[in-house]
């Protein structure tokens, strides 16, 4: 089991500017994420049809309203590729949507591609260098990016 406690199963499918939120309990508060980009192409992502999200290090004893501070200088991990599972599974809840607005998001999403030993964006344009904070070019579970916001935070990892 993961870190992260189940909220709210959701079967509904993402749109870009929705604002998520998640528990660990071991902070015993709600943080926040946000989905910046949808459906990437195969092209663009590790797999057709991920997200681009962020989380943040922001945080609150309840869900809503949704706190200030979902900018880019508050991201508690680098941007990740991530599949839907952890709606489907209950782990992130949609709170709310918001447009994204260019002072939402990172001048530059960098990804270190560990199979092409280079640096991209999300677009798979090939940087000169690592641009932070800059992710892992790969698609990230409910259970790896349960492990990368546990490191993030502090608390043990959870015996997957």
């Amino acid at each position: 089991m993961p870190n992260m406690e189940i909220i709210s199963p959701s079967r509904r499918k993402q749109k870009v500017g929705d604002i998520f939120t998640f528990k660990v309990p071991a902070v015993d508060q709600y943080l926040f994420g946000r989905v910046i980009r949808i459906d990437i192409p195969l092209g663009d992502a590790p797999m057709p049809g991920c997200l681009l999200i962020y989380v943040y290090d922001v945080r609150s004893k309840s869900k809503a309203p949704v706190p200030d501070g979902l900018t880019p200088d508050r991201l508690l991990i680098a941007p990740a590729f991530i599949n839907r599972q952890p709606w489907q599974k209950g782990y992130f809840e949609t709170i709310e949507n918001r447009p994204v607005e260019s002072q939402d998001k990172l001048p530059v999403h960098c990804f270190h591609d560990p199979v092409k030993k280079q640096y991209v964006t999300d677009t798979q344009e090939v940087l000169k260098g690592c641009v932070e904070p800059c992710g892992s070019y790969g698609l990230h579970s409910y259970l790896t990016i349960d492990d990368e916001i546990s490191k993030a935070l502090g608390v043990p990892l959870s015996d997957d």
